[in-house]
């Protein structure tokens, strides 16, 4: 899939030309260092579905500029809400759904104030990439790459060795580490992974804490 283009996007989105773009992903790792300070000092800070801050700004950071959701049924209601807000639905939801999808997206999200990317652009994406139905942190991984922006990543670990998310209580981490609660079902985790990984090899994506991630 071609690059898609900043002037597709609201306003708010525009600015993200010649800015630094970090994506903090919902995996373990994104807890095991003290990288708060260099997360927050990047130009736009984008997090994912059921992401936490609250008492790990030092390890994570505390600024969310654009939160990606999928407004699935498992998503948490905020009470302090981003100021840019991407939905990314699936291809087939979209495609079956169509403009009715807006009513379950506001009663999820709380508000009606948000950009869902059209079924078009999902539908490029997921041809694009070869990989049916990836997750939401892989669609903004791979459209936040098709946008052409300084990009770096944090925290995605791909459920590698278990389905947990670094704000999961001890109990729930536990049970997904033993299989009992299963999670990302639907997806393709390792094709994901092979993606990503070979984007950052070619240098197209940068990692955080690598020699090739500095903010730039």
């Amino acid at each position: 899939m071609s690059q898609i283009s900043l002037h597709d996007l609201p306003d708010p989105y525009r600015s993200l030309e010649n800015a630094s773009v970090l994506i903090v992903g919902n995996g373990p790792s994104a807890t095991e260092r003290s990288l708060g300070s260099q997360i927050d000092d990047f130009d736009w800070i984008v997090r994912i579905n059921n992401y936490a801050t609250r008492g790990l700004e030092t390890q994570v950071g505390s600024r969310t500029d654009i939160w990606v959701n999928g407004a699935n049924q498992g998503l948490r209601k905020r009470k302090e809400l981003p100021d840019n807000i991407l939905v990314m639905i699936p291809m087939d939801v979209l495609e079956h759904k169509r403009d009715s999808i807006h009513g379950r997206i506001r009663r999820r999200l709380g508000t009606d104030r948000y950009f869902m990317l059209p079924v078009e652009t999902m539908s490029g994406m997921e041809k694009g990439c070869g990989i049916p139905r990836p997750s939401t942190g892989f669609f903004a991984i791979y459209f936040f790459h098709l946008l052409g922006v300084d990009l770096t990543l944090h925290g995605f670990d791909f459920f590698a060795g278990s389905g947990a998310h670094y704000f999961d209580s001890p109990l729930a981490r536990w049970l997904k580490e033993k299989r009992v609660i299963r999670k990302a079902g639907k997806h393709d985790m390792q094709a994901e992974r092979s993606f990503v990984e070979e984007l950052i090899r070619s240098g197209r994506i940068k990692q955080l804490g690598r020699a090739n991630s500095t903010k730039g």
